[in-house]
């Protein structure tokens, strides 16, 4: 991996890491003042405008990052032509969210977040296409700091907002500051660095060049977007805001830990695309490795939250939050599944297989949708968390039958690497949980964290030279 390639991924990784932090200290500082109900709107309006944030972009600004990257010398072209059309698709998407909420028959609060979060979308909409730019350059510092420094701003106003007892639609409003700053930062990078023009200019022909790439990509993303967010606007509309919010907190704890998987992706998807035109033995190598690490991170911390899943809500949250913890130990449960098919899903996009993938997640997310309408309504949070854990199920398993089609892989390396990690993960939760009746339970996680390792080399699902090449790769 080249110098600044690895730089680059370091920079992300990092800004994911301390991003993925902040956020989730922010929404657990809301979620303890604001109490269920207050919470389950702010997620809402949150979770509903995040849909519709896809429909700006339509998987244009990837395409303009990897179309730019190849000939540099048309980035400006590109960029003016993706921004005139995500003007257009921002004022539609915009317009969208407005009608749909307004049919939807939500009272003035919730219409309000809405409409505000809208324009925090519009606003992280613009900045993407404009660091976009500068991916297709080769500089993620700026978006990077960006990242971090957003976020963090967030954090501040929002902290502020909070304790100055100010209503919930001014939690929203640090994000359309942070943001509308982010938008200015981003400009000034463009504009004084690199001399980019930010000026919309349609050219046709390049717009239906990049359409005709970006329609299996903006299917994808789509796809993805309502798989992972219709199952609160469900509860919302079935149930009221109060159960969104008991279910947000189960969410937001598991899916903070998607940075993981989304960094190993991000340092292994180019040697995919590598391998896969030069050296499929490779190819499968690498697949079967990166499953393999992901097994071995995901399956402590889905079996440690699972065990302390009580203690964790108490400390992080209140005693209003008691009716997430089943919904917790189920979604941390879906936790393995969705580790394991981010790197299913980057070896078909890599494989040239995108269509496929498409497909995979269109056909989960109307799964998904289906058993959301026919559990919620019967078993309300327990309903939404089972259909996210079938979803991930589904995700996982599909997209490994198609695995084999490009290149031979070990079911029996994989098979018996899932055993060993399966022993190791039981084995340490039984000690967590006895540690835990006799212990408070920051001892049962030590417990884990000593025990785990040691048996990973017992069962030998880890020797030296695995850690060896494990370190290596996290180190890329």
């Amino acid at each position: 991996m080249s110098t600044s390639i690895a730089k680059n991924t370091s920079f992300m990784t990092m800004a994911s890491v301390g991003q993925k932090i902040i956020a989730f200290v922010y929404f657990a500082l809301i979620a303890r003042h604001i109490g269920a109900e207050g919470t389950g709107t702010y997620f809402f309006a949150l979770a509903y405008t995040t849909v519709f944030v896809v429909f700006v972009d339509m998987g244009f600004t990837n395409v303009m990052v990897r179309e730019a990257a190849r000939v540099k010398d048309k980035l400006q072209l590109y960029f003016s032509t993706v921004l005139s059309v995500k003007i257009l698709f921002g004022i539609l998407s915009y317009i969208a969210a407005v009608v749909i909420i307004n049919l939807m028959g939500y009272g003035s609060e919730v219409k309000n977040l809405v409409y505000l979060s809208g324009v925090t979308m519009l606003f992280d909409s613009f900045h993407l296409s404009i660091y976009g730019t500068l991916r297709a350059i080769g500089d993620l510092r700026w978006e990077s700091i960006s990242l971090t420094g957003s976020q963090f701003l967030t954090l501040i106003l929002g902290t502020i907002f909070l304790y100055a007892g100010l209503p919930i639609i001014f939690l929203i409003l640090a994000f359309t500051i942070s943001s509308l700053v982010n938008v200015c930062f981003a400009m000034f990078i463009a504009v004084y660095k690199y001399k980019l023009k930010l000026v919309p200019k349609f050219d046709r022909a390049i717009f239906f060049h990049f359409a005709k790439i970006a329609i299996p990509f903006a299917l994808a993303a789509i796809f993805a977007r309502v798989y992972s967010y219709i199952d609160s606007i469900l509860l919302s509309r079935f149930l009221g805001n109060e159960s969104v919010g008991w279910y947000s907190i189960a969410h937001k704890v598991t899916f903070a830990f998607q940075f993981i998987p989304l960094a190993l992706v991000a340092a292994i998807y180019p040697r995919f695309s590598e391998y896969f035109v030069h050296d499929k033995k490779k190819l499968a190598y690498i697949f079967e490795r990166s499953v393999k690490y992901l097994l071995l991170i995901a399956f402590p911390i889905a079996v440690g939250i699972s065990l302390l899943s009580q203690d964790l809500i108490l400390l992080l949250f209140t005693e209003e939050y008691l009716k997430s913890i089943l919904p917790l130990q189920i979604l941390i449960t879906s936790l393995v599944f969705s580790f394991v098919s981010f790197p299913i899903g980057a070896f078909l996009n890599a494989s040239n297989r995108q269509v496929t993938q498409t497909t995979i997640v269109g056909t989960v997310m109307v799964v998904n949708i289906i058993m959301n309408l026919l559990l919620i309504p019967h078993f309300g949070i327990i309903g939404a968390a089972i259909s996210a854990l079938v979803g991930n199920v589904l995700l996982a398993l599909l997209g490994y039958l198609f695995v084999p089609k490009i290149t031979k892989i070990s079911h029996l390396f994989l098979f018996k690497a899932l055993l060993q990690i399966m022993v190791a993960s039981v084995t340490m939760g039984i000690l967590v949980y006895i540690t835990n009746q006799y212990a408070h339970f920051i001892f049962a996680i030590l417990t884990g964290v000593l025990v785990y390792p040691i048996m990973l080399f017992v069962t030998g699902a880890v020797n030296k030279k695995q850690l060896v090449e494990a370190l290596s790769l996290i180190k890329k």
